[in-house]
């Protein structure tokens, strides 16, 4: 089974989603409700006989982007019927601002963005981005996008974390990274 995610404009867009879910025939299958350590989760499955499909709208607390995880055969067919009918980013309006990101708040969006979409192989010109980002001038830029590669995994990223760990200037940065590590220790690498 495949798996996407598919990041959202905004929060409403849970109900774009739900009122589609419906009329698709959808079954709600559970509801989370968020605490200090769970997001918010709403979890539909489609009724396809043989292999069906979960779709979950996830309102992310630590990567603060509201998104759709899609775990299908064919998750492009619902990657399409998304962006229909729900407000979501394209990959290449991702790319866009991270190629034209300059201020801090400008990177801290696209790193969280980018790191949702990143495919589950190492791939160069993400990881580019992740590592300006993870060495950006900006503290806050920083921990944001250490928060955010933990949604990627790759084992190509434990370098910088290591560096970061053991030498940058802001105390939160260092404590991160070694969460972070600690964190791939524990779950392993994606590739």
């Amino acid at each position: 089974m495949k798996k996407v995610r598919v990041p959202m404009k905004h929060v409403q867009a849970a109900a774009q989603l739900g009122s589609m879910a419906l009329m698709a025939g959808w079954s709600l299958e559970s509801v989370t409700e968020a605490t200090d350590t769970r997001p918010y989760q709403l979890v539909w499955v489609t009724d396809e006989e043989d292999e069906p499909s979960i779709i979950r709208f996830i309102d992310d607390f630590m990567i603060e982007v509201p998104y759709a995880y899609i775990e299908s055969e064919t998750p492009e067919h619902f990657v399409r019927v998304l962006r229909e009918f729900v407000d979501v980013y394209s990959q290449e309006e991702i790319q866009k601002l991270a190629d034209s990101a300059a201020t801090a708040e400008q990177l801290q969006l696209a790193v969280r963005l980018m790191s949702l979409t990143a495919p589950p192989e190492f791939d160069a010109a993400f990881f580019e981005f992740f590592r300006k980002c993870l060495t950006f001038a900006d503290a806050m830029v920083q921990r944001k996008a250490i928060l955010a590669i933990g949604y990627v995994g790759w084992k190509e990223l434990l370098p910088v974390l290591e560096q970061l760990a053991k030498g940058d200037p802001d105390s939160e940065v260092r404590d991160l990274a070694r969460i972070a590590l600690e964190g791939f220790a524990k779950h392993g690498t994606r590739n």
